[in-house]
């Protein structure tokens, strides 16, 4: 079920680069979150660019197998569970939050470049307290026994997204969620890159803003352009890998099985939880 808005959002007017478009506030940003490692825990960050491809370190390394599917290589918590206790950070964090030189090139227009590759160097902590450098061998030995096939590891500076580059998840559908299953449901199990709360709508509302523009901050410009179709991974509790297909059962039978929203980048830019989000005209 979508909510509708139970009061008139207001009109703001755009400071930056496109003076005078009115636009309307809907919400605030709540966090911003990136995945290092696709399918392992994530990390809260406070600021971060945004670029076409996505959030800067989002989903930068991936482990394929030789048993999964051509058009879905990869292994994940949907084979293994726990993947979700291991965490991984980057050696370099600062560096890895926004490009070099990039105000001189929104200056000119210019994609921002990003920093090397060494720049993204990654420490992965297993859920048995070990810390290892992502190319460690010992590292993808150590996940050898979750795999049939055998694994390798991947890197790619332009984000190992599934669909689209963004994906976003309000914190009134976690709410709903909670209220329609009597579940206490932690937000992480949607592995957003933007948590979000609307300022007067309900559950799903996000739903309704397929093939609409955003903008969030200062200068990121979105466009929301399809739902999110769940998977098992909803499932995984985040803190003990345990599953509840109830979850999944659920927004299967009374959402279709979509929660959450999918977007693509117009205009790059950073964001900061608190940032506003308005719906452009």
């Amino acid at each position: 079920m979508v909510l509708e808005v139970t009061r008139p959002v207001s009109k703001i007017q755009v400071r930056g680069n496109k003076p005078g478009v009115n636009m309307s506030k809907i919400g605030t940003l709540e966090s911003v979150w990136r995945y290092p490692v696709k399918s392992m825990r994530g990390e809260q960050v406070e600021e971060v660019f945004v670029a076409y491809t996505g959030v800067m370190g989002d989903r930068l390394y991936a482990i394929s197998s030789s048993q999964a599917p051509p058009e879905f290589p990869w292994h994940t918590n949907r084979e293994q569970e726990e993947f979700v206790l291991y965490s991984a950070s980057y050696k370099n964090h600062e560096t890895t939050l926004k490009p070099p030189a990039m105000e001189a090139a929104f200056k000119e227009a210019l994609n921002p470049p990003y920093p090397l590759a060494d720049a993204f160097a990654l420490e992965i902590k297993t859920p048995a307290g070990v810390t290892l450098d992502v190319e460690d061998p010992a590292f993808l030995e150590s996940l050898r026994d979750k795999s049939a096939g055998s694994l390798r590891l991947h890197f790619t500076q332009k984000n190992a997204v599934d669909c689209r580059p963004l994906s976003l998840f309000s914190r009134q559908t976690l709410l709903q969620l909670e209220q329609e299953t009597g579940l206490e449901l932690d937000k992480r199990r949607f592995r957003a890159n933007f948590y979000v709360n609307w300022d007067t709508a309900g559950g799903f509302f996000e739903n309704d803003l397929v093939n609409r523009s955003l903008k969030v901050g200062d200068r990121l410009e979105i466009m929301v352009r399809e739902l999110d179709p769940r998977c098992k991974s909803i499932t995984i509790d985040p803190d003990t890998a345990e599953t509840q297909p109830r979850i999944l059962k659920h927004i299967a039978r009374k959402h279709n099985g979509f929660a959450g929203v999918y977007a693509a980048v117009l205009t790059e830019g950073m964001v900061k939880p608190g940032d506003e989000i308005c719906l452009l005209d």
